[in-house]
């Protein structure tokens, strides 16, 4: 049985934030014993703080999608609270980052003016594009509390492919366009083997003679078998592992774009894909402080500025099969209804709100989109069984 994964959204306001009831961008993947964030904005401690699904003592890893304030100036005061109470003596590390070239420099630079009392340890992973230098990791250049990280380089097609396995999934990433290197990451579970009807009733008429020695029941192979390890019987017939699985899931987390067909191979029949959706065009009728924009003039901002608006969100959902959309990094014009708004100004931005939702799910032609709140948490199902070859 997969299981529980959820999505917190932390941050989803776009680099003229923080404001009043949104954060500047994280988002963290809850597993069952521990928490992923990828990006970690000012204020994303304090946002961690207000929900019940995330825990900064179960924060393992931080995967930044670029370097942008917005995205990456609430590591250190995590960090401070993340590395309180592990012994500075361990080999591994408590809190593993990952980003791309010049995110060593960046945390180890802080770290070396601000000197923090830190006691656990913790690597800077790069993911590196070729010809590109990493932040060394000789001794002398460390910080106290920093193990040497991997410089992990793309491969030929220009993606990092299984880079990190932990936590029952693996993960990718790739570029995505934007004003600097940015990237999106791919977070996915391999499929997951089941027992059918049929195969039980197989398993339960295996004569016990035959069983390994040691294994009184048939049904004590099970747990080989739904690993995919095949077992020899002894009368040298091989027990196969079921051919039935449910479809991993497989969740698609990007950063600032404009284009993100770097990663579309990667991202295919994503369970759940958060895409930005910075800029939109709101008719007037809606919003009439819009009335002197146009429809072109809002693309061509958001291209101008390496970002995307609903229907370009939409369009790559529609691109790579997505079955949910989540939409994060609104521009900070774009405000959530608040409880102490008048009922008239929350119906405007709520309004507002769904135009952009509207224009995202229409693109998209896959259902309704969704415009991420801060501290909205997003379960996500298994999917339906279906036959799997299992080599």
């Amino acid at each position: 049985m997969p299981k529980p994964l959820s999505v917190t959204f932390l941050g989803t306001c776009a680099g003229g934030g923080p404001i009043q009831g949104r954060a500047c961008s994280s988002t963290s993947l809850n597993h069952v014993s521990a928490s992923w964030l990828i990006d970690c904005a000012e204020g994303t401690q304090d946002q961690i703080r207000k929900t019940s699904n995330v825990h900064i003592s179960k924060i393992r890893k931080v995967f930044f999608t670029h370097l942008h304030v917005d995205h990456c100036m609430g590591i250190i005061p995590l960090m401070t609270s993340a590395l309180r109470f592990e012994d500075v003596r361990q080999r591994e590390p408590r809190l593993e980052l990952y980003g791309p070239a010049g995110l060593r420099k960046l945390i180890r630079l802080n770290l070396q003016i601000t000197q923090p009392n830190l006691i656990g340890k913790y690597a800077a992973h790069e993911l590196l594009v070729s010809g590109e230098q990493p932040t060394t990791c000789v001794q002398e250049e460390l910080f106290k509390n920093e193990l040497p990280g991997r410089d992990i380089l793309c491969d030929v097609s220009g993606v990092w492919r299984d880079f990190e396995t932990s936590e029952g999934m693996s993960v990718d990433a790739g570029p995505i366009l934007h004003r600097i290197a940015c990237i999106g990451y791919v977070f996915r579970e391999p499929p997951i083997l089941k027992a059918s009807p049929e195969f039980l009733s197989i398993l339960d008429n295996t004569p016990r003679a035959f069983l390994p020695t040691g294994v009184q029941q048939p049904r004590q192979l099970l747990r080989d078998l739904l690993a995919n390890r095949p077992i020899q019987l002894k009368n040298g017939d091989i027990l196969q592992p079921p051919s039935v699985a449910e479809i991993g899931r497989k969740i698609v987390i990007l950063g600032d774009t404009c284009d993100a067909s770097g990663m579309a191979g990667l991202a295919q029949d994503a369970s759940l894909l958060v895409h930005e959706s910075t800029n939109a065009y709101i008719p007037p009728h809606i919003d009439p402080k819009s009335s002197k924009q146009t429809p072109e003039s809002v693309q061509e901002k958001a291209l101008a500025y390496g970002h995307s608006t609903p229907a370009m969100a939409g369009d790559f959902a529609r691109r790579i099969n997505a079955q949910r959309l989540f939409l994060n990094h609104l521009s900070a014009k774009f405000q959530p209804p608040l409880p102490y708004q008048s009922r008239a100004r929350n119906e405007e931005r709520t309004a507002i709100l769904q135009e952009i939702e509207r224009q995202a799910s229409e693109a998209w032609g896959g259902g309704r989109a969704v415009c991420a709140s801060d501290l909205l948490t997003v379960h996500i199902p298994h999917h339906a069984t279906e036959q799997t070859p299992v080599s």
